[in-house]
This record gives structure tokens, C-alpha cells and sequence, in this order.
């Protein structure tokens, strides 16, 4: 009686934890109260980068918060940035001003918490860049963070379908938002914890719609998407698989088995996979055969930032994923942060270091 008892009690919680997993995956409401923060309550901790919050609509409608975060440039610091080598027309003698370059860094964030709380981290960040920037041509750089349905003041319900589709409208209204005829955009993608699966599901889209964009012959009919210059994973979960197992070490203990029946996978060796298969794809196989332009399909260079005592993630995590990563030919540079804890690789100095001189690295040389 007593092992059936046992049994029962461990298949009813299986049942739960199946039938829970969204609630248990996507913690929007932890800790308590974090859907109702605003960004004023972190003000004094950013300054001096000021932040708004924006409202778009995911590809179903559904709406999103945006946290959008930059350091107010002043007119005269503008001008000078804007036009910093102007060249002269020799018939003329007028200054030929070169084209702006905007770098926005779209961060999308772990699975816990509200957006408004990681503004802090992200400010330092920011600041850093801008101490550390010496590419006059870059006018500005910018944060912007994505609030997935179901957190913080985004409508509906965490789903991995339906953050697939925020995470497209998201780049798809940065593209659309900061691109102008004036100015050359650059996109860096940054993803933590669970949003690093996010941004490695992201990009496998994204890049492959821009480069049908850029391969069709009706191109006057289609909005050219901006390039993603950079992709940065920080403390990455590698698939809900591996995470069942390191969260539960134990044999005996039949959670690490589940994996089957959860339909979250959020499994970035996948999509690293995908990206490759995709840049190894004959130029016969895109969406426009018959297009005569042959351009080269590259993938941006990744870099995988790990911290040291990572309480989440286990150690192996970010090396498999590298060993991955080189196995498929992708670009990739890997930081572990040391003394670093899940959350904490942008706040050492170290770890900032390293990830502004990724981004800023990211500015100079685009690749097609």
C-alpha cells in the first residue's frame, strides 16, 4: 500500500507539472507584484540613460511592452557626431555629409520578473558604450527590451508559439522604427537565460526573411529588414531537455524524464543547427530561383557569456554549446565571467568589459 501510495503521489505530480509547465516555465509573476513596477521606480539607479515604455502589436495583435533606453545626446554633441567627416565636393566646395550609423541592441529577457527590474543592468551596460565608444560615425545606440505576452503590461498568455511571433514583431518594428534613408541601422541581439533560446530562435527567423527580402525580384514591394550584426548569448539554457536534467541530477526522481511531453523545447543547439543548414543551402534552393543577384549568405559571429557560479545552469552548458557551435562551422567567442552568478555577468566589471567591446567590435565591420 505504502509503494503505491509512493507511486501515485509521483504520477499525480508528473500529471501537474505537465499540465502546469507554462506557469511553471514563464514566471511573469514572480516575485510578487513585478507585473505592476514601472519604470519610474528604477529612475535614479539608470541615469543618465532615460527610458520609455513603447507599445507595439505582436504578428497576432496581441499587445507588447517595449522598454526603450538611451542616453540624451545634446545638440551641439549631436552635430559634431552627425557629420564628424564631412568631405568636401571638389566642383563645389561643399561638405558631402557621411551617413548616420544607429545601433540598437534588442535584449530579450529570462523567464522571471519584469522588465523594469533588469533597466538597471541594462543602463550600465549602456554606459559603458558610451564611455567606451570611439566610432564617431555611430549617432546613437540604443537599448530596447522586449516584454513577452503574458509580462509585465503585454497582454495575453506566455506560450513558446506566441513568443516566437513577439520576438519577430519586435525586430520587425526596430527595423521598421529606426531605419531611415539617412541611416545605416545595425541590430545586436541579446538574450539571457530562457531569452537566449529566444534570440537563438529569432535570428534562425529573421535572418532567412531578410535575405528573401533581399533576394526577390519585387523587391520596391517589400520592406527591406535591417542586418543583425552581433548575437550575444549570456548565461544560455541549452534545451528544456538538459534543463529537466541538471534541475533534477537525481535518477530516481522522475521530473528529468518528462521532457518528452512538454511542448516547450527552446532548444538552441537546434537552432544553431538551423542557421547552419541554412547558410549551407545552394543558392538554388531560395524562395526566388530566378533572381540573378548572388548574394553570399553569412551568419553573425556569436558571443556566448558565461558566469562562473551560475546557480541555474550547469558548467557544461556553455561548452557544449560552443563545441557545438564549432562543430557547425558558426562564428563564435565564449567569456566565462569568473565569480559571476546567473545573473551577475554584466555587473563585474570584467564581464562588461568583454560584452561592450563585443557590441562595439559589432559596429565596424558588418558582414552581408
Amino acid at each position: 500500500m505504502f509503494i503505491g501510495l509512493l507511486l501515485g503521489l509521483w504520477t499525480w505530480k508528473c500529471f501537474w507539472i505537465i499540465v502546469m509547465q507554462n506557469k511553471l516555465l514563464y514566471l511573469s509573476w514572480l516575485p510578487p507584484f513585478t507585473r505592476s513596477e514601472v519604470i519610474s521606480d528604477y529612475e535614479a539607479e539608470c541615469r543618465p540613460v532615460r527610458w520609455e515604455e513603447k507599445q507595439i502589436r505582436s504578428l497576432d495583435g496581441t499587445k507588447l511592452a517595449v522598454c526603450e533606453g538611451h542616453i540624451p545626446v545634446s545638440h551641439k554633441d549631436h552635430k559634431s557626431v552627425s557629420n564628424p567627416d564631412a568631405l568636401q565636393n571638389k566642383d563645389h566646395g561643399k561638405p558631402i555629409p557621411k551617413r548616420k550609423k544607429s545601433v540598437v541592441i534588442c535584449y530579450f529577457q529570462g523567464n522571471g520578473g519584469s522588465t523594469p527590474m533588469r533597466l538597471p543592468i541594462l543602463s550600465q551596460v549602456l554606459r559603458a558604450i558610451a564611455e567606451t565608444s570611439r566610432c564617431a560615425e555611430v549617432s546613437q545606440y540604443t537599448i530596447a527590451a522586449l516584454s513577452y505576452r503574458g509580462y509585465w503590461t503585454s497582454s495575453g498568455r506566455a506560450t513558446q508559439s506566441g513568443i516566437e511571433m513577439d520576438a519577430q514583431a519586435f525586430l520587425n518594428w526596430i527595423s521598421e522604427t529606426y531605419a531611415s534613408p539617412e541611416t545605416d541601422l545595425e541590430i545586436v541581439v541579446w538574450g539571457h537565460s530562457l531569452g537566449a533560446a529566444v534570440a537563438s530562435s529569432a535570428v534562425s527567423t529573421y535572418i532567412a526573411r531578410q535575405h528573401e527580402g533581399r533576394t526577390s525580384s519585387n523587391t520596391c514591394s517589400i520592406k527591406l529588414l535591417a542586418p543583425i550584426s552581433r548575437v550575444i548569448l549570456e548565461a544560455p539554457t541549452s534545451s528544456i531537455k538538459d534543463m529537466l536534467i541538471s534541475l533534477y541530477p537525481q535518477k530516481w526522481l522522475p521530473y528529468r524524464y518528462l521532457w518528452p511531453f512538454s511542448w516547450n523545447t527552446w532548444d538552441i543547439k537546434a537552432k544553431m543547427k538551423q542557421m547552419a543548414t541554412w547558410r549551407d543551402q545552394p543558392l538554388s534552393q531560395i524562395s526566388n530561383p530566378g533572381a540573378t543577384a548572388s548574394i553570399p549568405r553569412s551568419l553573425p559571429p556569436i558571443f556566448l557569456l558565461s558566469a562562473e557560479k551560475d546557480e541555474v545552469i550547469p558548467s557544461y552548458v556553455p561548452y557544449q554549446l560552443e563545441q557545438h557551435a564549432n562543430s557547425l562551422g558558426l562564428e563564435i567567442e565564449r567569456k566565462d565571467v569568473l565569480g559571476a552568478m546567473h545573473i551577475e555577468a554584466p555587473l563585474k566589471l570584467d564581464g562588461r568589459k568583454a560584452l561592450v567591446q563585443f557590441i562595439l567590435n559589432g559596429t565596424s565591420v558588418l558582414k552581408t
